[in-house]
């Protein structure tokens, strides 16, 4: 949750040139949010008040709107709310709260934005911001199965260093990941990447570039439509594709490359109905690993 406030701390702090800051301490005091909304938007921009006493308003405008947001029940006013809270301070559970929203809505392109959002936060945001390694894992899952639900691409979060973000971060907090799952999709019985295969493996490319690992591994899998046999021989083929397309872009170090076929069917996400043809959708694709 947001943490909370050291308001009297604060307030016996000495007072600094900002003309507003005794009646919006007492206002944040009092709980006028409304007040200090105001009151907000008159030091935000002063050179007048000191970055200290925007950042302890901001944080608590912040709070006052996600925990307004969890309390309504009604789709619209959460965003509204969750995104006036992102206003005032970035926060993962703000992000992963609109994520989510938009999971419900099956709005996947969005919920995956969002969600990757949520772990860029995590991984480089206010570290005082808590998080337990079984709230970060459900948010970096749900984030995986959006990217694979999204019928559009999806751009891709940056870290602070350029690199990419989201799930491509495997290290957030103590979680850890293994593995990377892309949904690289392809043409129907084909290895030929379909459109948006093509943006995911283009975004692995990228990522390969501009980390150089040693070694990639990549993993094909399948839905379990086919035989066995088939689905194999399949899902090797196209993580082959994936290498081919790596070294093509200029990547020297070794790869390998396994198959899986239908082998390690994901688990159905919440609100997906097993063996249905949206929870086939997160078996399509093409695992990677750097190391």
């Amino acid at each position: 949750m947001f943490r909370v406030l050291p308001i009297l701390a604060f307030a016996a702090s000495p007072a600094f040139a900002c003309p507003q800051y005794d009646t919006v301490v007492a206002a944040v005091q009092a709980d006028d949010q409304s007040g200090a909304e105001v009151l907000y938007e008159e030091i935000v921009f002063s050179a007048a008040c000191d970055d200290a006493i925007r950042e302890w308003v901001a944080d608590y405008l912040a709070r006052e709107n996600f925990l307004a947001a969890l309390d309504s029940d009604k789709a619209d006013e959460k965003r509204r709310l969750l995104t006036r809270a992102l206003g005032f301070e970035k926060h993962w559970r703000s992000y992963a709260e609109l994520g989510r929203l938009d999971w419900a809505e099956g709005q996947y392109s969005k919920a995956a934005q969002n969600l990757q959002l949520a772990l860029n936060e995590l991984a480089e945001g206010d570290q005082s911001h808590k998080a337990d390694t079984d709230e970060i894992g459900e948010v970096y899952e749900l984030a995986t199965a959006a990217l694979a639900l999204a019928d559009e691409p999806v751009d891709m979060p940056r870290t602070r260093s350029g690199t990419t973000g989201g799930i491509f971060t495997t290290s957030i907090r103590g979680f850890e990941v293994e593995e990377v799952s892309l949904p690289i999709t392809f043409e129907y019985n084909s290895t030929e990447f379909d459109q948006i295969g093509t943006d995911f493996a283009d975004a692995l490319v990228e990522h390969v570039a501009l980390t150089s690992p040693n070694l990639v591994v990549l993993a094909g899998h399948t839905d379990p439509t086919g035989s066995d046999a088939y689905n194999l021989t399949l899902s090797e083929a196209r993580a082959d594709a994936v290498r081919e397309l790596l070294v093509a872009n200029g990547y020297n170090g070794e790869v390998e490359v396994e198959g899986f076929g239908e082998t390690r069917l994901p688990p159905a996400p919440p609100g997906i109905e097993p063996n249905s043809e949206e929870h086939y959708r997160l078996a399509r694709r093409v695992a990677f690993s750097l190391k």
